[in-house]
């Protein structure tokens, strides 16, 4: 089959389904199943007759209700990672889940470029309570959280002590997810989240470090290029305009771009269990939890080639 590239006039008409359920079946699968849960995807992670997976996470609500309500507007089971302790983190959280929306706490985290990280920051000298504390104090300030990101972090996601402590914090809460946003090529973040055992993933593509339209466009289509390589696809943006707008039009209907989109929580489960049916004799299921590893596909060289928000 051939899939089309994005045109700028493409804006098909079909609302994507929902796929909360299918999210939650293959959650079941992971911790029921042995060798055959892994086997039965193939390689890339696709099901046997189903379309590679992209998710998409919108970074920075809470400040701008305006701009949070446009970004829920999203068709799909599109993610929001809503910053701790801001005016409007607790409604626009609120309206995610009621829409069957994934939220995610997005901490922010010390960045090399000495950048103003807002409250509810984690920063390099912090003690392990103390610290520990700060990211208890900011889950209760957003409702119904799924998952971690990192706001900025290209400083603090280096070090292995503080990273350690946020998975031990995790690891305390362990419905939730880490989503490494992957904004320093020498990050250790997923790194700890995959020693501590947590369900956790990398971002493989910003798709609006420069807010320009045709970029934009670009970065999907490198998304979707991924995804069709891999099985798998995992992107952050932000509430721009711009950003909004692409979305809109490519979210409709993404199988018309060869792909389906899915709730990041899935997205973790297929790619893990994409990397375990690489071996040649996966280990059978031991009632523990499986070992997320690898799970970005973005290579440290592309990483320092590409401008992210640090």
């Amino acid at each position: 089959m051939t899939v089309p590239t994005l045109a700028p006039a493409t804006r098909p008409e079909r609302r994507v389904a929902d796929h909360a359920a299918r999210g939650l079946l293959l959650t079941i699968c992971l911790c029921s199943a042995g060798t055959g849960t892994a086997q039965s995807l193939t390689q890339g992670g696709v099901e046997p007759g189903g379309l590679p997976a992209i998710s998409i996470i919108i970074d920075d609500l809470g400040y701008r209700r305006r701009d949070g309500l446009r970004a829920l507007e999203l068709p799909g089971p599109v993610a929001y990672a809503v910053l701790p302790h801001t005016p409007y983190a607790r409604s626009l959280a609120s309206i995610a889940f009621q829409l069957d929306k994934e939220v995610l706490l997005h901490v922010p985290m010390e960045s090399e470029l000495d950048k103003a990280l807002g409250p509810g920051a984690l920063v390099n000298g912090m003690a392990r309570l103390e610290l520990q504390a700060v990211l208890d104090a900011g889950l209760a300030s957003v409702p119904h959280v799924s998952g971690i990101n990192n706001h900025m972090g290209s400083a603090l996601t280096q070090e292995m002590r503080a990273m350690g402590w946020l998975m031990e914090w995790m690891d305390k809460n362990g419905a939730l997810y880490f989503v490494d946003s992957l904004t320093s090529a020498r990050s250790v973040a997923l790194r700890s989240a995959n020693a501590a055992g947590l369900r956790a993933i990398g971002r493989d593509v910003f798709l609006d470090a420069t807010a320009d339209t045709e970029m934009i466009r670009k970065q999907f289509q490198r998304l979707i290029e991924l995804a069709r390589t891999h099985g798998t696809g995992l992107a952050i943006g932000h509430p721009y305009p711009e950003t909004l707008s692409v979305l809109r039009d490519v979210l409709l209907k993404p199988s018309y771009y060869g792909v389906e989109l899915v709730p990041v929580r899935e997205l973790i489960v297929r790619r893990s269990l994409a990397f375990h049916a690489k071996s040649t004799k996966p280990a059978p299921y031991n009632g523990k939890r499986p070992h997320y590893a690898r799970n970005s596909l973005i290579g440290r060289k592309q990483l320092r080639s590409v401008a992210v928000p640090r």
